[in-house]
């Protein structure tokens, strides 16, 4: 039976049940089950139970997603049991299913993955062509006897600032059919503005993280334990003294952008990158002096590669409370910008920048297009073929599905199609 209607019988036969053990317990005026201690204020409401012989046992399915801070970046989930993974299945690929209404499509291939032995790619369309999102995979013997299923960082915001619906829908089938998860990335935004107000960049972060040890575990047992550190991107003006964490100014410097590693990616249990997100997404497009430049990511994976241990589910819905989980300097940012700034604000900023991240901007467009087939426009127009036929030769029968409308006057350079003017 799939885990839709599971869940609508469950919910019919555990009435009686449950009535019966909290009059027993004489707590018919609390709640079913208690919502477990936060840090935070409860993000979810609860209610409706899984048939169990144990009552400890009973799964809670959240009816209520709220705001945070945060956002999963990355999910990867595994399953042991291929009937559970069938019946999930179900309800991630039929028609009406979660993928169905996510406008995602999904195709199979005889490929393995990640040491499956089928996998498929989950797509969706977007200008014309398919992105993926992510993959499923399965193998019915050996080490990986099981199925995976995997989002991209693209994959999770779609569901969790387009349909947030179906992402609390999924994390309730995830968690009905015992799915674990093997990595989850969060990410911390910090816009330009407010980075660049607070002093934040790479660089100092980075500095703060070798001498003060910012990302360091509060339960390190071993005060000598040194963390690694590593660097991608120009820091050469840093490597011969042009540049400090106390001078760089991210307007001004490096305009390719910095990130900063911390953790081993191969042995540790968790991982953080820093890098400069708006100059990762904007690239050249930004404007030098565009507060853009200074918008800061710092993303914390998480898996089990080192230990085994258990990453909850609950990281799906409640990021602000697992992000850098028992790593007090750095959940410290996170709990300034919290203080700063309101849930609601803090998910519209997010939704107003994948819009960006996903490229819809018109005016992204005209700028990659311009750099692409720039020179090829104005050749035909000097060969003297007319702006309109140029139109109709470069042009396809349908335009973008989707776009954000952002111009507004543009510049001398598109409007000049008159022969003769180079």
């Amino acid at each position: 039976m799939s885990y839709k209607a599971n869940i609508r019988d469950d919910w019919e036969n555990s009435l009686d049940r449950i009535e019966r053990i909290l009059s027993d317990k004489q707590q018919s005026e609390a709640p079913p089950v208690a919502a477990d201690a936060a840090d935070y204020p409860p993000y979810c409401n609860t209610g409706g139970y899984e048939e169990s012989e144990k009552i400890n046992k009973l799964q809670k399915t959240v009816t209520k997603l709220e705001a945070n801070i945060t956002a999963v970046d990355w999910l990867r989930v595994t399953i042991t049991d291929l009937d559970a993974y069938a019946a999930s299945m179900t309800d991630l690929l039929d028609d009406g299913g979660i993928f169905s209404q996510a406008d995602m499509d999904v195709k199979w291939t005889e490929k393995g993955l990640h040491g499956y032995d089928t996998s498929a790619a989950i797509l969706i369309w977007r200008d014309n062509d398919y992105l993926t999102v992510g993959h499923i995979a399965k193998a019915e013997r050996g080490r990986n006897r099981g199925g995976m299923l995997e989002l991209t960082g693209t994959g999770c915001k779609i569901l969790q600032l387009e349909y947030p619906h179906l992402w609390l829908e999924l994390f309730n089938l995830l968690q009905y059919h015992d799915w674990r998860i093997s990595r989850a990335d969060i990410a911390l935004d910090l816009s330009g503005e407010y980075a660049l107000a607070n002093g934040y960049t790479v660089p100092k972060l980075l500095a703060q993280a070798k001498i003060n040890g910012l990302f360091q575990s509060d339960k390190l047992r071993n005060p000598n334990m040194k963390q690694s550190f590593h660097i991608a991107g120009d820091w050469s003006d840093f490597a011969i003294g042009l540049l400090n964490p106390d001078n760089y100014d991210p307007l001004e410097h490096c305009p390719a952008g910095l990130t900063a590693y911390i953790g081993n990616r191969k042995t540790a249990d968790d991982f953080f990158r820093v890098y400069e997100k708006g100059k990762e997404l904007l690239g050249g497009m930004a404007e030098p002096e565009s507060v853009d430049r200074g918008w800061i990511r710092i993303e914390h994976e998480m898996s089990r590669k080192a230990s085994g241990r258990i990453i909850p589910l609950e990281v799906m819905i409640r990021p602000d409370a697992h992000f850098a989980e028992s790593r007090s300097g750095v959940r410290a940012i996170m709990d300034a910008l919290r203080a700063h700034q309101t849930l609601e604000a803090a998910q519209q900023w997010q939704r107003e920048q994948f819009k960006r991240e996903k490229g819809l901007m018109l005016s992204k467009k005209m700028h990659w297009a311009r750099h692409s087939y720039g020179r090829l426009v104005r050749t035909l127009i000097e060969q003297g073929i007319d702006a309109q036929d140029i139109i109709e030769l470069l042009s396809r029968t349908s335009g973008l599905k989707e776009f954000v409308f952002d111009l507004t006057d543009p510049p001398q350079e598109y409007t000049r199609f008159k022969r003769g003017e180079a």
